[in-house]
C-alpha cells in the first residue's frame, strides 16, 4: 500500500471514530489496522494531532517553522524516523536512513527529549524502531547507547512497542522504578505516589532502576516477572499485581485512540480521568454524585459533551466557578 493510500485510509478511520460512542469492534477493527504496519500508526497521529488542533487551539507550542503540530520535541532535535521529516519524505524513507545510521547509535549514546502538552498526543518512532505513543502532559527522555536503550518518564503517561534487540536491553524508570523489556508492549503511568505498568504483548520485569539497568538480558533476577493480561502498582507500600480480562487492558488503553473508556466506573474517578486532559476542571460537590456509575467512550479533550450527557442522562447540574472550574452537583 503506498503512502498516499495509507493517508487516505487513516482519514477514513479518523472520520470513523470521531463520535461520542464509537463500539468495541469497531475499535478492535481500528487497532488491527493500525498494528499492522507502523506507517498506519504514523499516518493516523499526524491526522489526529491536526484535529486536535483545530478542537483545542490551547494545546499548541509550535517550535519551528514546520508546521504546527499539538506535540513538540523539548530537548535536542536530531533526524528521526517520524512525521518531522522534510516534507515529501515519508515514514519508510526515514526508517531507511535510520537504520544507514544504526552504526552511529551503537558507537555513541544519543539523548532526546519529547513531550506532550495538557490534551496533546504524540506517536514517535525511535531509532532503533521502537514505537512510544506519548499521553497527555507527558515528558519523557531517551537514552540509545550501544549496550542499553534507557527512557525515563518524567511526568504522565506513555506506551511502549518495543523493537526486539536481545543485545541492548529496553529499561523505563520512573522514580524507584524501572521496567525492562527485549521485545514487548507495555503501558507506564506514573502516578502521584508511584507507578502504574499495565504489559499489553510478552512480558517485562519490575524492579530498581539501578538494578535493571545494569541488567544483560531477560534471565532471572529478584524482580517481579509481569506478562501480557497484567497489571501492576508500585509505590512506598510495595508491589500490587492484578491480572485483567482483554477488555479491562484495552479500556486502560484506550488514551492510544484518543479515547476514555470506561464500564461502570465512579464518576468521582471518571472525573479525575477528564482532568488530567482539560484546563478547566471538574469539580464534585456532593457525595452521591461522586458515586455515579459511568460507561462508554468519551473524547477527553470534548469536555462540553460529556458534561452534556451527565446533565441529560444523570440528573447532574453543572454550574461555572469562574473560568476554570465546573461543580457537578444533583440537579435535584
Amino acid at each position: 500500500m503506498s503512502d498516499n493510500e495509507i493517508e487516505i485510509r487513516a482519514s477514513e478511520w479518523l472520520a470513523r471514530l470521531d463520535r461520542d460512542d464509537p463500539s468495541a469492534a469497531l475499535l478492535a477493527e481500528f487497532n488491527r489496522w493500525k498494528d499492522a504496519d507502523v506507517r498506519h500508526m504514523a499516518a493516523y497521529a499526524r491526522l489526529a494531532a491536526t484535529w486536535q488542533a483545530l478542537d483545542r487551539a490551547q494545546a499548541l507550542h509550535p517550535v519551528t517553522s514546520e508546521p504546527v503540530q499539538n506535540d513538540h520535541l523539548i530537548g535536542r532535535r536530531r533526524s528521526m524516523p517520524s512525521r518531522r521529516v522534510p516534507k515529501g519524505l515519508s515514514v519508510a524513507a526515514g526508517l531507511i536512513i535510520a537504520a544507514v545510521a544504526v552504526w552511529i547509535l551503537r558507537a555513541s549514546p544519543t539523548t532526546e527529549v519529547y513531550g506532550t502538552t495538557k490534551g496533546g498526543f504524540q506517536v514517535v518512532v525511535l531509532k532503533d524502531h521502537s514505537v512510544v505513543e506519548l499521553n497527555t502532559d507527558t515528558t519523557l527522555r531517551v537514552e540509545l547507547g550501544p549496550t542499553m536503550r534507557k527512557i525515563q518518564l518524567l511526568r504522565g503517561e506513555a506506551n511502549f512497542k518495543v523493537a526486539h534487540d536481545a543485545a541492548r536491553p529496553f529499561v523505563v524508570s520512573t522514580g524507584q522504578t524501572a521496567v525492562l523489556a527485549v521485545g514487548t508492549q507495555f503501558n507506564v503511568r506514573k502516578l502521584d505516589s508511584g507507578v502504574e505498568i499495565t504489559v499489553e504483548e510478552g512480558r517485562v520485569l519490575v524492579g530498581a532502576p539501578e538494578v535493571l539497568e545494569h541488567a544483560k538480558d531477560m534471565r532471572p533476577l529478584a524482580s517481579p516477572v509481569l506478562v501480557a493480561g497484567q497489571t501492576a502498582v508500585a509505590d512506598t507500600g510495595g508491589l500490587t499485581l492484578n491480572t485483567l480480562p482483554e477488555a479491562a487492558i484495552s479500556r486502560r488503553v484506550a488514551w492510544q485512540n484518543q479515547m476514555l473508556a470506561f464500564d461502570g466506573d465512579r464518576l468521582s474517578d471518571v472525573v479525575a480521568q477528564f482532568n488530567r486532559y482539560n484546563d478547566r476542571q471538574l469539580i464534585i460537590v456532593e457525595p452521591a454524585v461522586a458515586e455515579l456509575r459511568i460507561g462508554g467512550f468519551f473524547k477527553p479533550t470534548n469536555l462540553d459533551a460529556f458534561v452534556s450527557i451527565l446533565e441529560s442522562d444523570f440528573g447532574v447540574r453543572a454550574k461555572m466557578d469562574g473560568s476554570d472550574r465546573l461543580l457537578l452537583s444533583s440537579a435535584e
